[in-house]
């Protein structure tokens, strides 16, 4: 089954190769309103995934302390 996905991808990207061509915006000009705008856009998404990935590690560590602390309180008090 996943040899024939991969001979009906390779035949429309054969077939059809105006598919997997780039924008118009990715071929203008690097100092153009829109490709400025793009770039911008795609700086402000990765920011926002690596703070809320960041966020998730903090999160993460900070239960495993509080987690680690309760165990040790734990064996202190029995």
């Amino acid at each position: 089954m996943i040899n024939f996905i991969r001979l009906i991808f390779l035949i429309i990207i054969i077939g059809y190769p105006n598919i997997v061509t780039a924008c118009a915006t990715c071929y203008g000009v690097p100092d153009a309103p829109a490709t400025q705008g793009l770039n911008m856009a795609i700086l402000v998404l990765l920011a926002f995934t690596a703070s809320m990935l960041s966020l998730i590690v903090f999160t993460t560590i900070s239960f495993y302390k509080r987690s680690k602390t309760y165990r040790i309180k734990e064996k202190n008090i029995l």
